[in-house]
């Protein structure tokens, strides 16, 4: 899979065909997913009937309190632990890029995980839903254009620090150490309210993925997306790539909370 171009191309998808997706495609959506993380305590759960299961979430649930209508939807379920929203988030990026790749359309859906919308969706109590994303065809052709533009992100340098924090680098910086293709595409990763809660600390051959903590939203998915599009575009440029502990003094401000540390 080419990672790049889609990086640059993919967006939510919030206006749906009503045109079924063949269950074969599905299944191949869903086995990204299982391939991209496995033996990590997930389960995926897809929904085809997508007008039953917005008959049971409508006025529960949805992107800014709307809900939004799709012919399937796909669940991720784990246990209620930071590492699993955080692989849910790595494994439905995963699954919304095959299904771009596919010609699907795709969006996050914020669900509240209580016992109320589990059972409304059959999912077992004991289990946490961790991420729940809607699928089918977009809206779009004669009738109907999609003239949904892309939302806007920081650029590559608005989100990277060189040498120690507070000190933002020039292009040419990224470019001396073979980062600025990289960062260019992390830059288009998908987050809450797209509030891009991140900054990268680039440091001798560290870089440090640090997250914004911010009590009134969960980060723990926004976290597994950029390591997902961070770590794949380094894939894509060629780049080898570790992940290390978090040792040692980077001085990051109290703010923020170190969530990844590689070495390059």
């Amino acid at each position: 899979m080419n990672y790049s171009n889609i990086m640059e191309e993919i967006k939510s998808t919030r206006d749906y065909k009503e045109t079924v997706v063949k269950s074969e495609l599905l299944k191949e959506i869903i086995s990204a997913g299982d391939t991209a993380l496995e033996n990590h305590g997930l389960d995926i759960v897809l929904f085809e009937d997508g007008e039953q299961t917005k008959q049971k979430l409508e006025g529960k649930a949805g992107y800014f309190g709307k809900f939004i209508g799709a012919p399937h939807y796909i669940a991720v379920l784990g246990d209620d632990g930071r590492k699993s929203k955080e692989d849910a988030a790595y494994i439905m990026e995963m699954m919304r890029f095959k299904a771009h790749k596919e010609g699907l359309g795709s969006c996050w859906i914020t669900i509240p995980n209580t016992d109320e919308i589990k059972a409304d969706l059959g999912i077992d109590a004991a289990r946490s839903l961790c991420g729940f994303l809607s699928i089918g065809y977009r809206y779009a052709g004669i009738f109907k254009k999609d003239i949904q533009e892309k939302a806007f992100r920081q650029g590559a340098i608005e989100i990277t620090y060189m040498d120690e924090w507070g000190n933002t680098p020039a292009w040419e910086d990224l470019e001396a150490r073979g980062l600025d293709q990289v960062f260019y595409l992390t830059r288009f990763a998908p987050s809450w309210g797209n509030k891009q809660p991140w900054k990268f600390l680039i440091l001798k051959n560290h870089v440090i993925l640090a997250v914004e903590k911010d009590s009134s939203t969960d980060t723990d998915l926004d976290t597994g997306i950029i390591k997902f599009y961070f770590e794949k575009a380094c894939v894509d440029k060629g780049l080898s790539l570790q992940t290390a502990e978090a040792s040692g003094e980077f001085n990051i401000p109290e703010s923020y909370e170190i969530r990844a540390v590689y070495n390059i």
